[in-house]
């Protein structure tokens, strides 16, 4: 048995303990929940600043408070959607949307590091993932949403079933957020597994919030390899961890569970690294994982199930894998790759390049890897890196069914693990030290749903919220109330479970009391326990009082509070003590403290004279009276004797008050106390014998009643004044006249004292006598002083002694004669009447006549006048609906009635009143009981005014122009919003012209609206735009080195003013310019300057001074320019004789000029007929040649309808990705590095290919990349196909980095900016080919393949449309000329006879042969003829799959034996001369209908060798020139025609040389009218404004308008010209003449000579100089004069549409990297080197003159590359 004495307890450890009950004490209350019956819940997200719950389910979020109560809740659908389609979605567009359920996706918290929360992120799988932000406080309210997202704001999976998971991070202030998620079969491809997005948007042409634009991302070769389901992801120190799993692409395709870390700041996931994660007992896929701490150090526990295929079987593991290891093995990996290839020691392979990237591990200096110099991984180093070797664990718990959450907790040192499993129960396991766990308790949260991953501990670590599938519950995380008794407690064994062996009950382990004694601590659950302690029995002994200083005690004499016996912290035992304060029992009874402080249950006493309530048992002044409770023996017998007593007390007047005070008699008898005791012994005043009423300044006697007052021998009357004296009074107050002086109540004794200064005092003090009759009543003022016949108006009468009474008064008021009704309420006693005017019969004047009960009458000084208003009148006589008009009334006497004279007596102003309808109404007045109304005018209430237009929409701050009412707020230095207004002018039915109000200079414009009446309409409403306000315009002095010196001026000219910004809101127009007293004509006026033209005659001066001034009005603002001087006031008078002389000078001079003008109009003229008659003769003829286009259109539309059938599908030869590249990077080159192989012995090939891999490590550093350009571009012999070549094949070595490659040619552009700025800014990208505009090419060309698969289509038609009109005609085989054509020098201008041929192809087709027409000419030569079968047979079919014409031959077969091999050049072929003729069909005399077959060329047959001339498609016959002899097939070139020599100095010649044969442009015309539609087709598809522009333009184009506004250069037309010169010049005129580089398709010379002037077209479409035509002008661009413009709006519309859109990004372009895998980088990189050795000195110079690249070692780096690529001997 335990016992206590508290003598004996030492001191420490004693405390007295002031707590509210049940402090201390841990009870565990049921668990509570929240049931959401609404739809499925998806995540759980704890606020740990507020302790919020949010809940994010589909189609809602809910938002929860920390004991689950519904604080708010929002929809987030369902929306109409489809995952085949990009938002925003258009029924119209997308078919297949439906209604679409929102699931949640992400639910995290924007907050900064250690700062409250700002936002919540909320994402769906609807509209492609798309995030938005919610307010914390109410998630019903959006924050920031995108309606029309790009394609880099996708950022969730858009399947409910596909994981996405995420963790926000900061980064140099800025927050970023970390997305992982997995791989959607539907939707927009190509969104990597991780991205880094920003949070918020950025500057203009920048990206919006959530992109992931121009921030890193994990490229992926292969998206659906790489199919990761991403389980967790969290943020720990410096680094981001993603928890997932997929299958194991390189090995055995099982599925395994990683871990990959990178970087938080790194943008561009330079340091990504992944390592497999191990289990013994085949435990491998991730269910659930969560980060915690064991034994103090961070461990990442993972649920992992045992899985062969992607469904996991029942039983699971928890694994245990510490942090510190597992960044060892990310670390080791990183190693590995960096500097040891990926291999150990023992040269097996340890660590790899994973994604499919085109990367691998390098053999990089130890120096370069040092974690000071890239903590994070650089541009040199490889990624992304993957670990071989698995980090291995041991299960540490196992169950059945599937764990599916996971989170941990500490307790004293002790990790419990919680686990949630799929049948909804919560295991609590006990961790121990050696790292195997044992579940001791169970709880079952839902029996219907899996517990969901999203398990969170609030920040206490107490409670633990649980989300299941339609619940929310919170259950406290230590179950201890279940345990009654300390063998319970201990035997459960729950970490958080103790048995308090001082207390003999459960608690909570850190509720539990402390103490140094072990016998008394806390027993553990956990560990055993040897006994089970409890306290017996308990002594108190504490008496004690407390004074009270606290503020609740203001309003109670008392408080109890607990008082506890405890050990350190453990308590022993309690009790509840009253602690009182006997002042605040005095205090809570002002009225009686004596009374309340003897008669109160505490032990107080009252001290009489020290007005104490006191616990003391004596008073410091004696006189005490004891508590009633208290037993006190009587030392005797007292007495408490009767007197008469008279006390004084010095008032605040000059007189003091005398107080009576009468007692009666008390006699205390001996008894059991004779003490005073209790509350009959206090003194005490209970009534008032006297009057209440005291008047002021006087003695006065008061008699009070009362007992026990002689114990005072003086009495204070200020103590008893506020009860028993009910009114202290002064008659002089208030009463200033004889009236209202007897009117005060009789009994408070005032009377009218009639002495030197008659006033109002009490009767006792008038000395002189008073007054018993008051003077007849005065009236000072009368208003109005006019009113109506019909009376009805109050009249207000001024004066003094107007009666005592109302009865005095009530028939004593007359006016003008007339009765005025007083008013009883508005009767003010002696001082004011207030009457209603009765009706008077006519028109009068009179007095006010008042008459007093008892006195005399007196009138008033003023006149009243009856009189009788009329209306003639209103101005204006309508408004509108709304109201707010200003009506004037007109009439007479309209002010009868009124106060003040604020009104003219003929006008009345008011304003109208909202009316419901349109319509005609009478306007009434109302003059009291009067009314007038206007029944001649009415009042027209019209429809509401409705603004159409205005203009402009811009001003100065100081200028007046179409411009408004306008509401600002000054953000500088007025914090109110100002009200600005200007009247309107000029207002007619249909137009007003506005002054636009001046404000202050960079004031902020909030509102600009139209006040009329009361209709108020926005100025953005008008114009679909807001009203703008531009800086002020700058006119510079005349004389701008002096300053008032005159400016002399010659007469005749005109007068030029500088100044700036003249032209930003202001034209000519309205420039009004003075020249002293007359104006200066304003001729011109721009930005910088302004022409006016002054008068002939100086101008008088407006002032004293000599001299006129030039003044320039700009709307309000006014510019003083100085004094203007004429030259000719400062001239003498010229001599009679020079005059003449100079007359007759003049004379001969104007004749010449006259002369010359004369010639020159006549010319001038001339040319114009030539022009007006070439454009009427093309009009003439494009009319005359129109049936013959129609009829060619109808064959051509016959002949494309078989074209469209295939168009869309396989009948488009569309090259593919490495073909199109190849002809592109390197056009004409045979043999390009596309298509070679690294041709190197074996010997050297493994250190070779490891060198230029080395390199390619190189070339991804932006500082070697960009200092090697720029060496090579200095270099003298460095030519321009060199450059071209090196971009190409800088271009192939960094395709699989597109975004590496687009920020250096970003960077090496903006350097070209540069030095162009400097120069001229126009002539960029237009002439010179340097490195970078040749990448710029390739870029384009990149960037833009996608998008001529689906631009492709016209341009495939337009191709094969050409090709069909020129094979119609006949061509000639050797010149290549052809009748049917665009361009004229290739025009076949001779009339060739000819007729259309078909031809009966035998075509083997298997085993049978099928007969093919085919239509042929009989002038085709035979090459010709087999290229048109071929063309028919192998139609749609690419052109590299159809067998070639020279590897067949043509047999013309007649009847079962007549076989006739048809050949260009035999033995029959026609010679003259020199000439000999190539073999057609009508050479061999080849009927219509003719049976022919193209065979096989056997060896034996090849008699005549053919070859193409490079460039050409024309076959030539190899042999015949050195024979001497010249081919030709329909023309001999001699025999074209050519202007001789010595004729070509005459002009008529010469125009006749250039004059248009009209057969000639016939046919141009007519193939042009043909061909018009497909090539609008092709201008539109390039230039459509319907489809969203190629992102890669949208991109590059809001690039260079950065670079413009960053160089300053505001000039639209540069702009435009970089435009043209970047996309239309380099890329899609490029693709117009040169199909073949799209389409796997042949193009000879005719056909390109046609694509050559339509390219043309398209070139001249882009330039912004005006197009014109002459006599002169080429044939080519006469053909398309008239639709040139057309296609000019077409560019314009396209370059403003893309400026317009949100700015662009490359997402597309990454998803392109997918289809390049098979480029040969190695042979590009082994080209390179090429040019690094030719120039190998210069760039080592450069690299080492960079102190950058000599802190990267890069010189040393490049040396190891020459020493490795060929054993180059180097400084090494």
């Amino acid at each position: 048995m335990l016992s206590f004495q508290l003598p004996s307890l030492s001191p420490y450890l004693l405390d007295l303990c002031l707590f509210s009950a049940g402090e201390g004490v841990h009870l565990q209350s049921p668990p509570s929940f929240i049931t959401l019956n609404g739809s499925r819940l998806n995540h759980l997200l704890l606020d740990t600043h507020s302790g919020h719950v949010y809940v994010g389910a589909v189609n809602v979020l809910y938002h929860l408070s920390p004991d689950l109560q519904l604080l708010s809740w929002g929809k987030t659908g369902p929306k109409l959607d489809s995952p085949d389609c990009l938002p925003p979605i258009d029924p119209t567009d997308c078919t297949q949307a439906e209604t679409t359920d929102n699931t949640n996706k992400l639910l995290l918290l924007e907050e900064n590091k250690g700062k409250d929360p700002l936002s919540l992120i909320v994402c769906g799988t609807v509209l492609q993932g798309i995030c938005e932000k919610r307010s914390l406080e109410n998630v019903s309210q959006v924050l920031y949403k995108t309606d029309n997202p790009v394609d880099t704001q996708y950022v969730a999976a858009n399947n409910p079933r596909v994981s996405t998971v995420g963790v926000v991070v900061e980064q140099k202030g800025v927050l970023l957020m970390l997305v992982g998620r997995g791989y959607t079969s539907k939707g927009p491809g190509g969104i990597p597994p991780i991205t880094m997005r920003r949070l918020n948007a950025v500057a203009r042409h920048s990206a919006p919030a959530f992109s992931h634009e121009e921030l890193g991302k994990l490229v992926v070769g292969s998206y659906s390899e790489y199919n990761n389901h991403f389980v967790k992801a969290f943020h720990h120190n410096s680094y981001v961890y993603f928890v997932f799993s997929r299958r194991d692409v390189w090995g055995k395709r099982e599925y395994r569970t990683y871990v990959s870390r990178l970087c938080a700041g790194d943008p561009n996931f330079y340091s990504y690294v992944e390592v497999p994660l191990s289990c013994v007992g085949g435990y491998n896929l991730a269910q659930a994982a969560a980060l915690g701490y064991h034994r103090e150090q961070p461990t990442l526990f993972v649920a992992m199930g045992q899985v062969s295929t992607p469904t996991p079987t029942d039983r699971t593991a928890l694994c245990v894998y510490k942090l510190e290891e597992l960044d060892k093995a990310l670390h080791g990996a990183q190693l590995l790759c960096y500097t040891q290839e990926g291999k150990d020691a023992s040269n097996k392979e340890k660590a790899y390049i994973e994604y499919e990237v085109s990367s691998s591990c390098l053999k990089l200096p130890q120096v370069s890897c040092w974690p000071g110099f890239y903590p994070c991984g650089g541009e040199h180093t490889p990624s992304p890196i993957a670990s071989a070797i698995a980090l291995e664990a041991t299960p540490a718990f196992t169950w059945t069914p599937p764990i599916t959450a996971v989170t941990t907790a500490t307790e004293v040192g002790h990790t419990i693990v919680l686990l949630g499993d799929k049948n909804g129960r919560l295991h609590k396991v006990f961790l121990h030290a050696n790292g195997t766990g044992t579940k001791y308790d169970t709880v079952e949260v839902d029996a219907e749903s899996p517990i969901n991953a999203d398990l969170l501990l609030d920040s206490a670590k107490q409670n633990v919220y649980v989300l299941t599938e339609r619940k929310v519950t919170k259950l406290c995380v230590a179950q201890c109330d279940k345990h009654l008794d300390c063998h319970s407690c201990l035997s459960n064994r729950d970490p958080y479970c103790g048995w308090c062996s001082l207390e003999g009950r459960y608690l909570s382990s850190p509720d539990c009391c402390y103490t140094p004694l072990p016998a008394l601590s806390t027993l553990p659950s956990h560990q055993a326990a040897p006994l089970c302690v409890s306290i017996e029995k308990e002594v108190f002994n504490i008496v004690g009082y407390v004074r009270c200083f606290a503020d609740f005690c203001l309003f109670v004499d008392h408080v109890s509070v607990p008082m506890a016996l405890r050990f350190g912290d453990v308590t022993i035992s309690h009790t509840n003590i009253t602690f009182y304060d006997c002042k605040a029992v005095g205090r809570l009874n002002a009225t009686s403290p004596c009374m309340a402080c003897v008669s109160s249950m505490w032990p107080c006493h009252w001290c009489v004279k020290d007005e104490l309530c006191t616990h003391a048992k004596s008073c410091p002044r004696q006189h005490i009276i004891y508590n009633s409770r208290v037993s006190i023996p009587p030392p005797g017998l007292y007495h408490l004797l009767t007197a008469n007593q008279d006390h004084y007390r010095q008032s605040t007047g000059s007189r003091p008050l005398k107080v009576k005070i009468k007692e009666y008699y008390y006699t205390w008898r001996s008894s059991e106390q004779s003490l005073p005791h209790g509350p009959d012994s206090c003194p005490c005043v209970w009534a008032l014998q006297s009057s209440p009423l005291v008047p002021v300044g006087f003695d006065s006697e008061l008699s009070l009643q009362g007992k026990n007052l002689d114990i005072f021998e003086v009495m204070l009357i200020c103590c008893l004044s506020f009860h028993l004296i009910h009114c202290l009074y002064d008659c002089s107050v208030g009463q200033s006249d004889c009236s209202q002086c007897r009117a005060v109540a009789a009994n408070y004794g005032c009377v009218w004292c009639a002495d030197e200064t008659p006033g109002c005092v009490y009767n006792q003090s008038c000395t002189t006598g008073t007054v018993d009759t008051c003077p007849p009543p005065l009236i000072t003022e009368v208003e109005p002083l006019t009113g109506p016949l019909e009376g009805g108006i109050l009249l207000t009468i001024q004066g003094s002694n107007l009666g005592q009474s109302f009865q005095d008064i009530q028939a004593g008021v007359t006016v003008a004669g007339v009765t005025c009704r007083p008013l009883p309420e508005a009767y003010r006693i002696s001082t004011s009447i207030v009457c209603e005017l009765q009706a008077s019969a006519n028109v009068t004047a009179g007095p006010v006549v008042i008459t007093v009960r008892g006195s005399e009458k007196r009138e008033s000084q003023q006149t009243f006048s009856y009189q009788n208003p009329q209306l003639s009148r209103i101005v204006p006589e309508k408004g509108p609906l709304a109201g707010g008009t200003m009506l004037t009334v007109h009439g007479s006497q309209l002010l009868t009635g009124q106060r003040t004279e604020q009104m003219s007596d003929t006008r009345l102003i008011c304003r109208t009143s909202h009316s419901n309808q349109t319509g005609r109404m009478s306007v009434k007045v109302v003059f009291g009981k009067a009314e007038r109304i206007l029944d001649s005018v009415l009042f027209s209430y019209m429809e509401d005014p409705v603004i159409t237009d205005a203009t402009p929409t811009e001003s100065f701050y100081g200028y007046v122009c179409s411009g408004l009412i306008i509401h600002t707020k000054n953000l500088f230095n007025y914090p109110q919003v100002v009200r600005i207004q200007e009247l309107c002018t000029n207002v007619t039915s249909e137009r007003m012209i506005c002054k636009s109000p001046m404000v202050e200079p960079k004031s902020r414009i909030v509102r600009v609206w139209f006040e009329m009446d009361n209709v108020h309409i926005d100025f953005h409403t008008v114009k679909n735009k807001p009203f703008m306000y531009h800086p002020n315009p700058d006119l510079f002095q005349l004389n701008s080195e002096s300053r008032g010196t005159p400016i002399r001026f010659k007469p005749g000219g005109v007068l030029a003013v500088e100044g700036k910004g003249l032209t930003l809101a202001m034209s000519r127009d309205e420039v009004v310019a003075w020249l002293g007293d007359k104006e200066c004509d304003v001729k011109t006026l721009d930005n910088t300057h302004l022409y006016c033209e002054p008068p002939e005659k100086l101008p008088l001066a407006l002032d004293d001074s000599d001299l006129p001034r030039l003044k320039v009005l700009m709307g309000s603002l006014a510019f003083d320019l100085g004094p203007v001087q004429y030259d000719n006031d400062l001239h003498s008078p010229v001599p009679l004789a020079a005059q003449i002389g100079l007359a007759a000078g003049a004379a001969v001079v104007v004749l010449i000029v006259l002369v010359i003008i004369l010639m020159y109009r006549r010319k001038s003229k001339q040319a114009l007929r030539d022009y007006k008659k070439v454009l009427v003769q093309l009009e003439t003829l494009e009319i005359n040649v129109g049936d013959q286009c129609r009829k060619e259109f109808t064959d051509l539309m016959t002949e494309m309808m078989d074209l469209s059938s295939d168009v869309g599908g396989p009948g488009i030869p569309f090259l593919d990705y490495r073909t199109y590249a190849e002809r592109v990077f390197f056009p004409g080159q045979k043999g390009a590095p596309l298509s070679q192989n690294l041709d190197l012995p074996d010997s050297r090939r493994q250190t070779v290919e490891q060198g230029l891999g080395q390199l390619n490590n190189l070339l991804n550093n932006r500082l070697f990349l960009i200092r090697f350009i720029h060496t090579l571009e200095v270099q003298q012999s460095f030519s321009q196909r060199d450059r071209g070549y090196v971009a190409s094949l800088l271009t192939m070595a960094l395709h699989d980095k597109l975004e590496y490659f687009t920020d250096v040619m970003k960077t090496l552009l903006g350097d070209l900016v540069q030095q162009y700025v400097a120069k001229n800014p126009k002539l960029m990208l237009r002439r010179t080919e340097t490195v970078v505009e040749k990448m710029l090419t390739n870029w384009m060309s990149i960037c833009l393949y996608s998008f001529l698969k689906v631009a492709g289509e016209p341009l495939y038609k337009l191709y094969r449309a050409i090709k069909y009109q020129v094979d119609k005609g006949p061509v000639d085989a050797v010149t290549g000329k052809a009748k049917r054509t665009l361009n004229d020098s290739h025009l076949l201008r001779e009339d060739i006879e000819y007729c259309s041929v078909t031809l009966t192809v035998l075509v083997k087709s298997g085993v049978e042969v099928q007969p093919c027409p085919v239509k042929v000419l009989d002038t085709d030569t035979i090459t010709q003829v087999k290229d048109k079968i071929l063309d028919q047979i192998y139609k749609g079919a690419a052109f590299s799959q159809r067998p070639a014409a020279d590897s067949l031959d043509l047999e013309w077969r007649s009847g079962q034996a007549g076989h006739l091999t048809l050949s260009d050049d035999d033995v029959t072929a026609i010679v003259q001369g020199r000439w000999k003729r190539i073999n057609t069909l009508q050479h061999y005399k080849v009927p219509d209908g003719a049976t022919v077959a193209l065979i096989p060329r056997s060896q034996s047959s090849l008699g005549v060798n053919q070859f193409y001339q490079t460039g050409e498609k024309t076959p030539m016959l190899e042999g015949e020139e050195e024979e001497g002899l010249r081919l030709w097939h329909l023309v001999k070139p001699s025999e074209d025609p050519e202007i001789p020599k010595h004729r070509k100095s005459s002009m008529r010649e010469r125009e006749r040389a250039k004059a248009i044969p009209e057969i000639y442009l016939t046919r141009l015309l007519s193939m042009k009218g043909t061909l018009q539609k497909f090539v609008d087709d092709v201008f539109v598809a390039i230039l459509s404004t319907k489809r969203p522009p190629p992102i890669a333009v949208r991109f590059f184009f809001d690039f260079l308008d950065d670079m413009a506004e960053k160089h300053g250069i505001d000039d639209p037309e540069t702009v435009h010209i970089w435009k043209t010169n970047s996309l239309p010049l380099r890329f899609w005129v490029n693709i117009l003449k040169n199909p073949q580089f799209v389409f796997d398709v042949q193009v000879t010379d005719s056909v390109d000579a046609v694509l050559s002037v339509i390219a043309q077209t398209f070139i001249d479409s882009c330039t912004t100089s005006e197009h014109k035509v002459g006599r002169d002008s080429p044939v080519n661009k006469l053909l398309y004069a008239r639709e040139i413009p057309r296609y000019k709006q077409l560019v314009e519309r396209y370059y403003s549409d893309i400026h317009n859109a949100v700015s662009g990004c490359y997402q597309e372009m990454n998803s392109t990297l997918t289809e390049l895998s098979g480029m040969n980088s190695l042979v590009a990189l082994h080209e390179l080197y090429k040019y690094i050795n030719k120039y190998y000195d210069q760039i080592i110079m450069s690299l080492e003159e960079d102190a950058a690249g000599q802190k990267m070692q890069l010189a040393y780096r490049l040396q190891q590359v020459a020493a490795l690529v060929e054993n180059k001997v180097t400084d090494l």
